[in-house]
């Protein structure tokens, strides 16, 4: 099994409730993410790992999931890698946090080795170390598939609040290091759980720094982060113009409503339609899964 492509939300759940394992699935989030580390206290991680690895083991059908181990500095972080190799656990992507230099990466990725050949990696950038190696961190390992921003634990190591100006310069590394290795940027959670529009803003604001999704902890987000990430209409329409002039034959430099366009910008309106593309392909999928779940 090997992560999508291009994954826009992560839903977290702890990994201490089994009763919200297939939340993501139903909600029609691209990614279910199970949490080993922030969201299980430190008693309930041997019991929370032990829920995970039997659930990532069964036969039951899921959609993509990922799941966030400790840190490899703590002695949970290796028992979950060690759990990890004892169990038949099927899984897309193990989530690395805190990762503040590539050994970390190519320390777990050794670990591994051939027991789980297809797993992507993730690794979250969210301390000023982290920050300040990312662009290392970023060609650490072939199977490193995206780098996460994690917001909160920066904005309290550096004494900063979590608004978008302390948070402009790490996000702006992270998102640059990430296009350099072709790997996925994806942001920080938004964690004002009632104010959606403010979640909206946020996303279309990492958007145009080139992040490709962002991790969710909320049902709800899910849709509104998918729409902002998704092109306006308007995008859309520039960019099949943008195409069409580009595949005249005639290679060089195009007027397209006005605007001067080179084949940088015929890149972008690629990538403006492979996203559209990706969206439409999975919609289907979000239905079929959403269809005749319950509540909850």
């Amino acid at each position: 099994m090997t992560m999508p492509l291009q994954c826009r939300s992560f839903l977290v759940t702890p990994a201490i409730d089994p009763s919200r394992f297939d939340k993501a699935v139903e909600v029609g989030a691209d990614m279910g993410l199970l949490d080993l580390e922030d969201g299980v206290p430190h008693a309930l991680k041997s019991e929370a790992r032990r829920l995970a690895l039997s659930y990532l083991s069964s036969s039951r059908p899921r959609g993509p999931l990922c799941l966030r181990i400790n840190s490899l500095r703590t002695d949970a972080g290796l028992r979950d890698v060690i759990a990890l190799l004892d169990s038949n656990a099927r899984l897309d992507a193990l989530l690395l946090p805190k990762v503040e230099s590539p050994a970390e990466i190519q320390q777990l990725d050794a670990l591994l080795g051939d027991r789980f050949p297809e797993l992507s990696l993730l690794a979250i950038i969210e301390t000023a170390r982290g920050v300040e190696a990312v662009d290392a961190i970023a060609l650490s390992a072939p199977r490193l598939r995206g780098l996460i921003f994690g917001a909160a634990d920066l904005s309290a190591q550096m004494g900063v609040s979590l608004s978008w100006e302390p948070m402009l310069y790490a996000r702006s590394r992270i998102a640059m290091a990430a296009a350099i290795a072709g790997l996925n940027a994806i942001d920080s959670p938004y964690f004002g759980l009632g104010d959606l529009s403010g979640l909206e803003e946020e996303t279309r604001k990492v958007g145009a720094l080139g992040y490709t999704g962002k991790i969710v902890i909320h049902p709800d987000q899910v849709g509104v982060v998918h729409a902002a990430l998704r092109p306006t209409p308007q995008m859309v329409a520039h960019a099949r113009r943008v195409l069409a002039q580009a595949g005249d034959g005639k290679g060089g430099i195009h007027v397209v409503g006005g605007s001067m366009i080179g084949p940088p910008l015929v890149t972008v309106a690629r990538r403006v339609l492979a996203s559209v593309q990706h969206d439409e392909a999975m919609a289907p999928v979000h239905l079929r899964a959403g269809s005749g779940s319950g509540d909850s």
